[in-house]
């Protein structure tokens, strides 16, 4: 739920989101946004005038702002000509600063003499919404824009936060490990250092299920109910099911594409082998209610090498699709940019990129070349090459999509093309 816009911001601007879904505010279509963290960077197309907003949570509660706490000793070491500001003019409590800084390490002493400092514009301001402040840094260039104050006055004045707000992740995932072990009193239930929930030997990912809840945080019950019934029955698996002959699972066997880093740091001992920007491929054994990730080693008792396996689980992935049929929405012109997404979701959608038969179909209706985007396991977009803005257009959103959505996987475009799929390069060289 977010609360009405507190500014008149121009109906073609674009709306950005932040770290855990915290907030929202507008901006100009020419400016680019990233999260990094707990942290929304903002940039002009120019790279001249940023505004970066970090996000504090104040875990023992409220805490009232003063400008004595804006930390200007660590955000800018050199400054000058530090004011107060008049508040935005929106329903949240918040201060201002206004000052000029030279950015990067301090000239010594005896360089000041010989050297010419640039001193830009700066504005900190802090807004707060219950547990959680955002400090908001803006920049400009040496000299002072009074238009790009009024534009980013105006971006701030569309902030909107969250209602309820999420948890961060570290709380949340206390909060989930407390119900887990009053759930399972008689289990050894852990968390460890990466947000992972451990109950015996069965293991469940927290930042998937967090970016889960943090679309609907007041759902926290539903939504950690569900993913600990499923780590209990995973848990209560015989150990013929956890390492089933090969002919019980063979028409079960299924690809996924996974984060390469993702599967180095937590599960390389699942067999795996490299795709492209940055993807792996995994093979899963599909169960009614869920799947689960092929061991090494149990390709070793199978005898199987991974390119059987991969071959397999191919054939396992067109079978799926001709039983359960992808619908597609397709927007555009035949004689120019068109668009195509699945009509819903499938945990096996992004899955079929890897498939030729797939390829061939979608480029009867896209051309013998499109760029896909691939933000999550269960979403993709596939758009011609009619149209770079178009395709720049797909890679924001993409790149926005990676950083809410649940099970990320890429926030880079592909090219599929008549030689397989590739990288689509960030710049047309």
């Amino acid at each position: 739920m977010r609360l009405p816009l507190t500014t008149n911001v121009p109906e073609h601007w674009n709306r950005a989101t932040g770290p855990s879904n915290w907030f929202e505010l507008s901006h100009p279509p020419g400016w680019e946004s990233e999260i990094d963290g707990t942290i929304l960077h903002l940039t002009s197309s120019d790279g001249v005038n940023t505004l970066t907003l970090h996000c504090i949570w104040f875990e023992d509660g409220p805490a009232q702002l003063d400008a004595d706490n804006l930390s200007l000793k660590e955000i800018f070491p050199v400054r000058r000509n530090v004011t107060q500001v008049e508040p935005l003019e929106i329903a949240y409590e918040n201060i201002g600063l206004h000052g000029e800084a030279v950015l990067g390490p301090e000239t010594p002493w005896w360089k000041r003499a010989v050297t010419r400092n640039e001193w830009r514009h700066w504005r900190v301001r802090a807004i707060r919404s219950d547990s959680l402040c955002v400090l908001a840094i803006s920049l400009q260039a040496p000299d002072f824009d009074p238009e790009a104050d009024t534009l980013i006055r105006i971006m701030l004045e569309s902030l909107q936060f969250a209602v309820p707000l999420a948890d961060p992740p570290s709380l949340f995932a206390d909060h989930v490990l407390a119900v887990a072990q009053a759930r399972f009193p008689d289990h050894d239930v852990q968390l460890d250092e990466r947000l992972q929930l451990r109950l015996g030997e069965s293991i469940v990912n927290l930042l998937n299920l967090y970016r889960t809840y943090v679309t609907s945080p007041n759902q926290f019950d539903e939504i950690v109910e569900s993913a600990l019934n499923t780590l209990l029955e995973v848990q209560n698996w015989s150990p013929s099911r956890l390492n089933p002959q090969l002919h019980e699972v063979h028409g079960r066997i299924m690809p996924m594409l996974y984060p390469e880093s993702v599967w180095q740091d937590h599960f390389s001992d699942f067999a795996a082998q490299p795709w492209v920007a940055g993807l792996v491929i995994m093979y899963v054994v599909d169960e009614s209610e869920s799947y689960w990730y092929i061991r090494s080693d149990l390709l070793e008792q199978w005898s199987v090498s991974i390119e059987e396996l991969h071959e397999l689980s191919l054939q396992n992935l067109d079978g799926y699709f001709e039983e359960n049929s992808m619908e597609f929405m397709l927007t555009g012109d035949p004689e120019g940019p068109r668009l195509l997404l699945p009509h819903r979701a499938d945990t096996y959608n992004t899955a079929r990129l890897l498939s030729g038969s797939f390829h061939s179909s979608v480029q009867d209706i896209l051309g013998r070349e499109f760029v896909v985007g691939v933000p999550n396991r269960d979403f993709f977009v596939a758009v011609s090459m009619h149209s770079d803005d178009m395709i720049d257009e797909i890679r924001q959103k993409v790149a926005a999509d990676f950083d809410r959505m649940d099970h990320p996987l890429c926030n880079r475009l592909l090219l599929v093309s008549s030689d397989g799929v590739s990288e689509y390069p960030s710049e047309v060289l």
